[in-house]
């Protein structure tokens, strides 16, 4: 530590010297004085700070210097002005020389009064007019007046509003009457970036949403995609998973395809990512962030642009002394929400109860063949004892109450009461620190970084690490321009097995763990992993009259979930290198040609190990499994190669702006698998300690061949209109369609430029746009259109005769597959009214993908059933609205932002007879349809209209359809679930003809709102995030509501049906471990509302004075806390309304046990050297 601190002492004495004694040369004649003050800006990276009450920068001067230090410099340069300077950390500060009576002088105070006015000389109204360095202030009146009080005469006014630039005069400056705001240069000349280009902001004709770092800073969040989360209209990010490390989903103006890809292009400085881990990628390095939305926007990207594109482009260099920036933070991380499941006692009373039901629903059967047989039914009680009960019913165990639950019953106290959840949940840690410097002159511009991140996950023994860096570099000499951006990486993965069913081989922790009985304990007495829960399974204990202890099946087979996470090996190294290298040439100012080249080198290797310390069974004696072990790695190569030409001409009130080029990209993919098993230990988990039994490699490629042109005009900044066209050659489509062309065309109106506006003062700028683009859906196998041949084996012959390989047919050649194109027309508008303070956008769109990659039955003579072909059409509609507010008052600063967005989907045509796709969930009974008319991957399923109060309704109830999968009245009572006879038949056939569509997982609309605050170096930061009118699968409910009895319930199975006189909440079923009257099947009952509300993120920092940091050697510091998902507010009961299981577009929805989010809470940092 004293080494430590001796440093950074030293450290900053080298840099004060090193400001003090740097040396300037110049040799400049009859400039004015802004000239001298940009030499030394543009020599030492000090900018110059005056007022121009203090300092004419309109002055004409002379000054010539050779290797001269600064400061004597800034002596000679002032010597005739009156003025004094003070050389700073990152400025030099200009002032007055105080005069001898300033003392005197000081004391003297007015009263000042005017007016502030825009160029086009209208009052600004709510202007903050301050006296410098005071609270004395106030905000201009409706005409824009304002009054200011005892005012020292030799104070400074202060005089800003938002977009404009700040004017600053003396107290007895005359011109404080009437003072004019200019609008700020650097607002009018934001840029945003478009395909192959950049774009002035306020010249933009197509659908583009952008973020800027400053708009991403303060979020604990591993992945970019996450500070994106409601800031964006139209783009849906959607975090399904808390799995560290783990890619979040984005969705541009809902979903075009049925089969293919759904995710946008991410196109990173330039070159279109193979590999789409933005994980891999330091949040820190990134510049902004653009999604163009429309397809006209899109076209430039042809055949990759019907998803969206998301353009990052990363920080360069600035001119100036170099800059050194560290960025860290501490967080730490809780699960976000626990279920609330049933304690220990609430448990046993499940399991009584069931327990009790099962018995009786038997013995009424069982008596009802006796009296068919003319027998004496047997009498029977609830209370019988668990020896009566195996007589009565032939042994069937289902009936029994098993002793472990007798304890709870009698309500004995200290007894076990596993709360699952906090045995596999934790507190988390999360660090990041990245630290970066930049600087550079006007021909050589850098930009550097190394980032380590390194996230623990909630679940026990899961968490990422990263560690990346990045060198970007640019070079100008002359006419010659080029450069480089690289970025290599290096990811750690240590997963576990989160999702899927409980009963999965040594997976599913998270269904594991709330399906585990409270009665078991995690541990034994020894400290070994407890099993019981699998032993208990088929061991349950019951005590006959003979007093002989009975065993027998009673209990669901499930594992320890703390065992699942702590015992098993799942590890995911992967490196990645991605980088690009440019060259230009200016052969005019006018004209400019640039080649670019750019590489995606990603490698992986994944390592599992499951030790025989986890049973594979649940037979008695808890006996060990085989250890099994896998190892999987994967290459990946892409290269990039393009050339444009870059044209652009103002001729008096014209510019013209041209583009042409082409590109090509190419892409290998390697892997490799292998399995083994018969380990003799568990200390070596590699596969040489075991048997090979199976493996494989593969590999496969694909090559992308594009021309591209467009052509922009614009006049004065009235009349804009955009024309662009890219033709795109693929190897992945039939050889005779090999080649897709792109068109697209927009236009933008800047109505306030045109006269009839010019009474409409309050609107300062109001522009229509409208567009139409073409683009396509390049997701598809590599070889769909392609015939795949197959390797199988088949045993010819009998006896033991040796199994033949040999190769078939696998799938119908298509030469005229074609790509899924998307036609979309957008109009919209923007604008800004009331100076500025108030800005809103609007969009209307209308999509139609045509030409769906769909699989279509063929004839049986062909040796196929189906074949790939392109017949499908789907449509989105929708609208975008978003309104923003930037206000300045005195110190006070603050913003607000709001978005909503709406996208209608549905399915216009599915081929000939436009018949039904059945999709199949994660368990029985569970479908999806995508049917024309509705919107794809609809929930078709039986309807629940609640359950049957008494045996009367029973009695009048439809039958169900007599089927093979044997659906009876007879299993149906009183506490079971009705359903609903859709087609009005009056035969219930829940199986096929009585479902109907209930919902899906598209939303009626999202939306996000936030807002900043900032004063006097204080600043406050939220994001709310919102989805309305989805519908979630929750498969969980099918276990958890089941009350079997067999496994842990939801806490709501307290309030289950219980008798008439007790029906509970109507909707929740009767105990009973074996269910009856089909409740287990998937219905409505599993449908639930994933509306909700979201705390994004909430920030709290505080930038120090800079009059501090001159003190250490700093520019800025500024340090904050920050929590990541505080609050959501839902009525889903699962951990996370925007879960899905499933990523394809046809089954999207499901939650069957996923990895919950993570609130964050930390504390960080930014400094600047």
């Amino acid at each position: 530590m004293k080494h430590r601190n001796l440093f950074v002492l030293l450290f900053c004495f080298a840099v004060c010297f090193a400001v003090s004694a740097q040396e300037v040369s110049m040799n400049l004649r009859q400039v004015k004085l802004e000239k001298v003050f940009d030499t030394i800006t543009q020599q030492t990276g000090l900018t110059v700070a005056y007022s121009r009450p203090t300092v004419n920068p309109e002055k004409i001067v002379s000054i010539q210097a050779d290797k001269e230090e600064l400061s004597k410099l800034l002596h000679r340069l002032l010597a005739d002005m009156n003025v004094d300077f003070e050389i700073g950390e990152t400025k030099i500060y200009l002032k007055a020389k105080a005069s001898p009576d300033a003392t005197k002088q000081s004391g003297k105070k007015k009263n000042i009064s005017g007016t502030v006015i825009d160029q086009n000389g209208e009052p600004v109204i709510g202007a903050s007019v301050l006296v410098k360095g005071t609270t004395n202030g106030l905000i201009t009146d409706m005409d824009g007046n304002y009054t200011l009080t005892d005012v020292p005469e030799d104070a400074v006014i202060s005089i800003s509003y938002i977009g404009y630039q700040t004017v600053e005069l003396r107290a007895d400056n005359k011109a404080l009457a009437k003072v004019t705001l200019k609008e700020d240069s650097e607002l009018l000349e934001e840029v945003v970036v478009v395909g192959y280009g950049v774009q002035k902001k306020r010249d933009v004709t197509t659908a583009i949403a952008s973020l800027r770092a400053s708009d991403m800073k303060g979020q604990p969040v591993a992945s970019m995609a996450e500070a994106m989360v409601g800031r964006m209209p139209g783009v849906q990010v959607s975090q399904a998973t808390g799995a560290p490390g783990s890619s979040l989903q984005i969705k541009v103006r809902g979903t075009g395809t049925i089969t293919a890809g759904t995710s946008p292009l991410y196109v990173v400085d330039g070159v279109p990512l193979a590999q789409e881990q933005l994980n891999t990628f330091n949040l820190n390095d990134v510049e902004s962030i653009e999604v163009l939305k429309d397809a006209s926007s899109a076209a430039i990207y042809g055949s990759r642009g019907s998803n969206g594109v998301v353009l990052i482009t990363t920080k360069k260099g600035q001119e100036g002394r170099a800059t050194v920036s560290y960025n860290g933070f501490y967080g730490w991380q809780a699960v976000s929400q626990k279920i609330d499941m049933l304690n220990a006692y609430e448990y046993a009373d499940l399991v009584n109860d069931a327990r009790n039901n099962t018995y009786k629903d038997k013995m009424e059967s069982v008596n009802r063949k006796l009296i068919a047989q003319n027998k004496s039914p047997l009498p029977y009680n609830i209370s019988d004892d668990n020896a009566t009960r195996l007589q009565n019913t032939n042994n069937d165990y289902n009936t029994i109450v098993p002793m472990e639950i007798l304890p709870y019953l009698r309500g004995e106290k200290g007894l076990i009461d596993t709360d699952w959840q906090d045995e596999i949940f934790r507190m988390a840690g999360m660090q990041s620190h990245s630290v970066s410097v930049s600087g550079g002159s006007q021909k050589i511009r850098y930009y550097a970084s190394v980032d380590y991140l390194s996230q623990e996950g909630v679940i026990v023994n899961s968490d990422f690490t990263r560690y990346s860096s990045r060198f970007n570099l640019d070079v100008t000499e002359g006419i010659f321009k080029f450069g480089l951006s690289l970025s290599p990486s290096v990811t750690i993965e240590n997963a576990v097995n989160s999702d899927g069913a409980y009963n999965s081989n040594g997976g599913g922790i998270i269904a594991s763990a709330l399906h585990c009985a409270p009665i078991f304990p995690v541990y034994n007495p020894d400290g070994s992993f407890s099993f019981i829960q699998n032993a208990w399974s088929s061991n349950t204990q019951t005590i006959l009259p003979n007093g002989t202890v009975k065993k027998g099946n009673s209990q669901t087979q499930v594992w320890n979930p703390v065992a699942l996470a702590m015992l098993q090996k799942d590890e995911t190294k992967a490196s990645r290198i991605f980088g690009n290298a440019y060259g230009e040439i200016a052969f005019m100012p006018e004209l400019k040609y640039r080649a670019n080249f750019g590489v995606d080198i990603y490698s992986s290797s994944r390592d599992t190990f499951r030790p025989s310390t986890i049973p594979i069974s649940n037979t008695e004696g808890n006996p060990e499994s085989v250890p099994e072990a896998t190892a999987r790695t994967g290459k990946m190569y892409n290269w990039l190669f393009e050339q444009t030409m870059n044209y652009n001409k103002e001729v008096g009130g014209h510019s013209f702006s041209a583009l042409a080029g082409w590109t090509m990209q190419y892409q290998r993919d390697e892997s490799t698998y292998a399995f083994a098993n018969g380990f003799i230990t568990n200390t070596v988990p590699t596969l040489n300690a075991g048997t090979v039994t199976r493996g494989n490699t593969q590999a496969s490629e694909w090559a992308l061949l594009s021309g591209l042109a467009r052509l922009q005009y614009n006049y004065k900044g009235k009349y804009m209109l955009t024309g662009a066209i890219r033709a795109d050659g693929a190897s992945r489509f039939g050889k005779h369609n090999r080649w897709g062309w792109f068109p697209s065309i927009s236009a933008g109106w800047r109505m306030t430029e045109e006269k009839f506006m010019k009474s409409l003062s309050f609107i300062d700028d109001l522009k229509l746009r409208a567009s139409y683009g073409l683009t396509g859906n390049f997701r598809i196998p590599n070889y769909g259109a392609q015939g795949e041949v197959a390797y199988l084996s088949y045993v010819l012959g009998g006896g033991s005769a040796e199994a033949v390989k040999g190769a078939a047919p696998k799938s119908m050649p298509n030469p005229e597959l074609r790509w899924e194109k998307t036609a979309q027309v957008n109009v919209g508008f923007d604008a800004s009214l009331f100076k500025n303070r108030l800005t809103l956008g609007l969009d209307v769109y209308n999509s139609n993908t045509y030409d769906l990659l769909l699989n279509v039955p063929v004839p049986m003579m062909t040796g196929y059933s189906t074949r790939l072909e392109n017949i499908g059409k789907v449509n989105n509609k929708g609208v975008e609205f978003n309104i923003a507010t930037n206000q300045k008052t005195g110190d006070l600063n603050w913003s607000l932002y709001f978005n909503i967005s709406k996208n209608i989907n549905e399915v216009k045509e599915l081929g000939p007879g436009n018949a039904d796709i059945i999709s199949s969930g994660s368990v029985s009974n569970a479908y999806f349809i995508t049917r024309v008319g509705e919107a794809i991957g609809s929930y078709y399923l039986p309807i629940v209209e609640g359950v049957y109060k008494n045996q009367a309704e029973v009695d009048a109830a439809l039958h169900y359809k007599d089927s093979p999968t044997n659906y009876g009245l007879a299993d149906t009572k009183p506490g079971d679930f009705k359903f609903k006879d859709v087609n009005g038949d009056k035969i219930l056939d829940i199986s096929d003809t009585d479902r109907a569509i209930v919902g899906n997982y598209m939303p009626d609309f999202t939306y996000g709102f936030g807002a900043t605050l900032a004063w006097k170096g204080v600043d406050f930061g939220i994001v709310f995030q919102g989805v309305q009118g989805n519908e979630i699968l929750n498969l969980s409910r099918r276990y958890f509501y089941n009350h079997e009895g067999n496994m842990n319930n939801y806490k709501g199975a307290v309030n289950r049906w219980k008798s008439e006189d007790n029906p509970g909440s109507g909707m929740n079923v009767r105990a009973n471990r074996v269910s009856k009257g089909q409740n287990g099947i998937t219905s409505t009952w599993h449908v639930e509302d994933g509306s909700y509300l979201r705390i994004k993120n909430i920030s709290l920092g505080y930038t120090l004075p800079e009059s501090w940091l001159r003190k250490v050697y700093l520019k800025s510091a500024r340090i904050y806390c920050s929590v990541q998902n505080p609050f959501t507010f839902t009525s889903y009961e699962g951990y996370n309304p925007e879960v899905s299981n499933r990523t394809a577009a046809t089954t999207n929805g499901e939650d069957y046990g996923v990895y919950p989010l993570a609130r964050t809470t930390s504390i960080g940092v930014n400094l600047t050297f």
